[in-house]
C-alpha cells in the first residue's frame, strides 16, 4: 500500500529535520528557534486531532497548536508517537476503511466531513508543507538542512534501488 511508504517517509523526514534542528537550534535567534519548534508542533497537534477523529476518541487538543512551546525532546516524543501510529495504521488499513467518511468539528468550530483516505492525504501534504517552512528557517540562517526528498528516503530504505540499470 502506497500510504504505508508515504507515512514511513513522513516519519523518516520528521526525524531528519528534528536531528538537524537539535544540532543547530542554538545558532538560531530566539524567534526563529521558537518558530521552528512551534510550526512542527502544529503539525503534530493536527496529526493528533485527526488520529483521534479516525479512532472516534475525544480530541486531546482544543486548538491547532499548544499554548506552550514544547521542548525539542517533548516534540520529538509526541511526533514519533503519532508518526509510528500513522505508519502502522497505513500498513493495515483496508480499502473499505479508507472510504469511511468521518464527520467532525474543527477546532475553530466549523464542521467538516472527510474520508479516512482524504484525512491521510491531508496529513501527508500538511506535514510536508510545514517541514518545508521549518527547513527554510535553517536555510535563511545559513545552516545545514536535511535532504528529505521521497527519492532519498526510498534509496536509503531500499538500497537495492541503487543498483545499476
Amino acid at each position: 500500500m502506497q500510504f504505508a511508504k508515504a507515512f514511513n517517509y513522513k516519519k523518516w523526514a520528521n526525524k531528519q529535520l528534528l536531528n538537524f534542528g537539535e544540532q543547530q537550534l542554538s545558532q538560531l535567534t530566539e524567534s526563529d528557534s521558537t518558530f521552528f519548534i512551534r510550526i512542527l508542533n502544529h503539525t503534530t497537534v493536527v496529526d493528533s486531532l485527526f488520529i483521534s477523529r479516525i479512532l472516534g476518541e475525544p480530541e486531546k487538543y482544543s486548538g491547532d497548536n499548544t499554548p506552550e512551546t514544547p521542548t525539542l525532546a517533548e516534540l520529538r516524543n509526541t511526533m514519533n508517537q503519532n508518526d509510528s501510529w500513522l505508519a502502522q495504521y497505513a500498513e493495515s488499513v483496508s480499502e473499505e476503511e479508507l472510504q469511511r467518511v468521518i464527520s467532525f468539528t474543527f477546532v475553530d468550530g466549523d464542521t467538516g466531513q472527510m474520508s479516512v483516505e482524504e484525512i491521510l492525504l491531508h496529513l501527508l501534504t500538511h506535514g510536508s508543507n510545514h517541514r518545508g517552512m521549518a527547513s527554510r528557517v535553517l536555510a535563511k540562517n545559513n545552516l545545514e538542512r536535511p535532504k528529505d526528498t521521497f527519492t532519498r528516503y526510498l534509496h536509503q530504505a531500499e538500497s537495492s534501488r541503487r543498483t545499476a540499470i
